[in-house]
């Protein structure tokens, strides 16, 4: 039984341009295609319905960005993704896109393989998303429930407890997400650490524009409001809230907790990367005492080798000196008794490397406490 192909409406007032999306696209996919955002508008609310539009930008009439805007505002198309399509690659250009509801960005002229690779992606998060929704809406219930039993601030102090827990920065994350959403705010987290980037949302899956403007508007202020949206920037951690109530005193309330909760999670984030690096130096410092212990127990093969070959060598020329006897003992006595030092000195390095080797374990330790 054949699958039937998934949607995509073309919008652009350039049929040049329709023409080569829809040549990358027709293989896989149902392409419809739209002159305007006027045609565009009628065409998306008709059965079956697109699953993802690809919107030029700059149309006479009707914008691409006001056309998304009328899209996110019809129930019967707020949920389809909108990538947009521009010849500009800026970030006032994307913030735009972004504050109209696209959830990509493509520039002209568009590459086949980054346009494919858009489509699939922008196609997986719609399908996640779905599939969130009805598993989220039992839990959704369940957390506006204890949020009225247990109070707002008792959600803070539930996550400052929960994050002691959390053993890595996907944790963290996920925590964070989660108590937030219990606010009954849609959220998203990025948190840039040393070693990785993660990002999450209450949705599922973070589109990619929103994680390109996440990591650009670090530097806007601890907190910054925008309609209904609010960005709170903690450190390495950012976090973007979609759906501020309107009431003031609500509003006011819930930005001191998300202010709170992000100052306890920068805290945290410090102490997992700080164990995380100690991890580290303890693994580099481990490799290399087994390094020097390999190292040193060569030279002790060699050195006892050369020791020998010297005895070797002067038992063998004691005919030609004319040594007596007492003399040659004396020789080798002396000898004798500088390997014997040399060996108690290779004893006390692997003394050494002992301790080293306790410190290096109690490192450890302490990094997993």
């Amino acid at each position: 039984m054949s699958t039937e192909k998934r949607r995509i409406l073309l919008v652009d007032d350039s049929p040049d341009d329709i023409r080569i999306l829809m040549e990358n696209l027709k293989t896989d996919y149902a392409v419809l295609a739209a002159t305007s955002g006027e045609k565009a508008l009628e065409t998306a609310v008709r059965e079956p319905r697109p699953d993802i539009i690809l919107l030029d930008v700059m149309m006479p009439g009707l914008s691409g960005y006001d056309t998304c805007r009328r899209l996110k505002e019809n129930d019967l198309t707020r949920d389809v993704d909108v990538i947009f399509v521009s010849a500009h690659d800026t970030t006032e250009e994307k913030l735009a896109g972004y504050d109209a509801g696209g959830s990509d960005y493509l520039i002209k002229p568009v590459q086949p393989e980054e346009l494919l690779k858009k489509v699939r992606l922008a196609i997986n998060n719609r399908d996640k998303r779905a599939e969130a929704t009805a598993e989220k809406s039992m839990a959704i219930q369940t957390a506006m429930t204890a949020i009225s039993s247990a109070g707002e601030q008792g959600v803070v102090l539930d996550f400052m407890r929960r994050s002691f827990t959390t053993n890595s920065i996907e944790e963290l994350a996920s925590l964070i997400v989660e108590v937030t959403e219990n606010f009954g705010l849609k959220n998203s987290v990025q948190i840039r650490g040393q070693r990785q980037l993660v990002n999450l949302s209450s949705g599922g899956t973070m589109p990619p524009l929103e994680q390109e403007i996440l990591s650009r508007i670090t530097d806007i202020g601890r907190i910054r409001e925008r309609g209904n949206n609010l960005v709170a920037n903690f450190g390495a951690i950012s976090q973007l809230i979609k759906n501020m109530p309107e009431d003031e005193g609500k509003r006011g309330r819930l930005r001191d907790h998300i202010a709170l909760l992000l100052e306890g999670a920068e805290a945290r984030l410090r102490a997992l990367e700080m164990n995380e690096e100690l991890a580290y130096v303890v693994k580099d410092t481990n490799q290399t005492l087994a390094d020097i212990q390999a190292m040193q127990k060569s030279q002790k093969e060699k050195a006892m080798q050369i020791m020998d070959n010297v005895l070797e060598d002067l038992e063998e020329s004691f005919l030609s000196y004319g040594l007596t006897e007492d003399q040659e003992n004396l020789l080798l006595k002396v000898v004798q008794d500088g390997v014997e030092k040399s060996l108690d000195n290779f004893e006390q390095g692997l003394k050494i490397d002992k301790q080293l080797h306790n410190i290096v374990d109690r490192l450890a330790d302490f990094s997993k406490i």
